[in-house]
């Protein structure tokens, strides 16, 4: 999505958004894409194992499919991520003053360019047959004031069978409920939000 298209969609929807939650005016955002047949990515949630030396990706949640990439070396450092995971366009529509010209060229990144990349894939949400977030605590280290290091888990099996299984690090995502209240609003049949 570039700039003109963000603007057609305000422009489209300026009334449809009016007095709507933000859960709201972000599903108005992803019907007004669906039924335009433009796919936008819409949630970013990073996934490492232990230590972050394993296997670490980033999930982003588009309009139809989840897009899972291998994060780079220098990403497993320096993993940006979105303000409150929301892809920058979704988080204009929250905004009183929705100007994109607030984004930086670095964060709209298109599905396309993200299937680009090596090692990654994609999860249709037609295809998801069982969706599990789970709220979990690994008590490996504590901090200083006694709470435990907290990751939460997603598992997805898609209807073939095969199935995935991603570590979700509270220090990169948010607690348990924003990101199940997020994801709830780009999976409503899944994982339904408060």
């Amino acid at each position: 999505m570039d700039s003109g298209l963000f603007d057609k969609f305000l422009k489209e929807s300026k009334k449809r958004l009016n007095g709507k939650s933000d859960s709201e005016k972000v599903r108005v955002f992803i019907d007004w894409c669906l039924k335009n047949n433009y796919e936008e990515i819409v949630l970013r949630i990073s996934s490492e194992e232990k230590g972050g030396w394993a296997r670490n990706y980033i999930l982003d949640f588009t309009t139809s499919r989840i897009i899972v990439t291998k994060k780079s070396f220098l990403t497993k450092f320096v993993d940006v991520g979105y303000v409150a995971g929301l892809a920058p366009y979704p988080y204009l529509v929250l905004l009183k003053d929705s100007n994109p010209s607030k984004i930086r060229s670095q964060a709209t990144t298109s599905p396309e360019q993200l299937l680009k990349k090596q090692q990654s894939f994609y999860i249709w949400y037609s295809d998801i047959a069982e969706f599990v977030l789970r709220k979990g605590t690994e008590t490996l280290v504590t901090n200083m004031f006694g709470r435990a290091i907290v990751s939460n888990f997603l598992s997805i099996k898609k209807s073939s069978g095969e199935g995935y299984n991603f570590t979700l690090p509270v220090n990169k995502n948010g607690t348990y409920e924003h990101i199940r209240f997020w994801m709830g609003v780009v999976l409503p049949s899944f994982c339904p939000p408060y």
